[in-house]
């Protein structure tokens, strides 16, 4: 690594827990931290936590020229305020790019976690080439990124795109404060909510995803419906947008690598049945960068800090 080699600074903030990387604008990760969130203790403790990790980061690679952070939304990515997420208890209104930038010394940028994943998936992973991508987390909630042309697509004054809090059915489990809200039925976390309400007389709490994948893959009739009812509400989910928007792609992320297949095909199929039929010929696919997501979705955020930083080539 040369002595004066660019390098960025990325920070993944979710609710169970924090990463920091520090990287190349190709994608290339040097360096990886990871700890607990304990996002109960609330904003202040863990933004301390963050800016200390940081800061020893940035001794020991003094060309770090930009930090990004990927955040869970509600928020306003233009002018870095964190608004609420549900997995951050009390980051109420939280201007977090401006602490960063204040404590760190350096060009900061945040963006919702989903905008953020579809963007380094965009640049570097399954959605090179594309002009209209959409990824969908699929994971503890259930967050929509889509990247036109290059660029975050975001709604009015900046504010993230929350397509787990719309609603989805009239009845069924609580998510995201609402019930029968998207992320009700597709999130990866919303499975015991699902088994619960389907099946009060078996499982009268609910049992952890991790349970209900097992029992699936061994069979469980009750399981499996609970499965196929979270991989059809997804595919429902691809269908609308695919309509709305008329993707080049479409890309799931941690279910469809935590299930496999199995899981995307029911996806895929309730996709073609309910999108109109040249809708129905978009490719719905895993994310391409695995487990290197998430790390690559906070460093493609500071590598986006710098307007002039250029769009690197792909790895071959």
């Amino acid at each position: 690594m040369s002595a004066n080699e660019i390098l960025f600074l990325g920070l993944d903030i979710g609710g169970t827990k924090c990463s920091a990387v520090v990287g190349r604008s190709d994608g290339q990760i040097l360096t990886r931290i990871q700890w607990p969130s304990l996002s109960s203790r609330g904003p202040t403790p863990m933004i301390d936590e963050l800016c200390a990790h940081s800061a020893r980061l940035i001794a020991d690679h003094p060309t770090i020229t930009a930090v990004g952070a990927s955040v869970g939304g509600p928020l306003d990515a233009e002018r870095g305020i964190v608004l609420s997420p549900p997995n951050l208890p009390g980051w109420d209104h939280i201007p977090l790019r401006d602490l960063l930038h204040k404590r760190l010394r350096l060009p900061a940028r945040i963006e919702h976690d989903a905008a953020a994943c579809c963007l380094a998936e965009f640049r570097w992973g399954r959605g090179i080439g594309k002009t209209r991508l959409i990824y969908l987390t699929c994971g503890t909630g259930f967050g929509a990124g889509i990247v036109f042309d290059g660029e975050i697509y975001r709604g009015a004054a900046g504010r993230s795109l929350e397509i787990g809090h719309a609603r989805f059915r009239d009845d069924g489990p609580e998510a995201f404060g609402k019930i029968g809200s998207v992320e009700a039925f597709c999130a990866g976390a919303s499975f015991g909510k699902l088994a619960a309400w389907k099946f009060p007389t078996r499982w009268k709490t609910p049992p952890s995803s991790e349970e209900l994948a097992d029992l699936w893959r061994a069979g469980d009739p009750d399981a499996s419906e609970i499965i196929h009812l979270n991989a059809r509400a997804v595919g429902e989910v691809c269908a609308n947008l695919g309509d709305l928007l008329r993707p080049d792609t479409i890309l799931l992320g941690s279910l469809a690598t935590h299930l496999g297949p199995k899981w995307v095909e029911i996806v895929r199929a309730r996709f073609r049945a309910d999108a109109l039929p040249d809708t129905a010929t978009c490719p719905i696919e895993p994310a391409g960068l695995g487990p290197r997501l998430q790390d690559l979705s906070a460093l493609v955020i500071a590598v986006s800090a710098i307007p002039s930083t250029p769009d690197p080539a792909p790895d071959s």
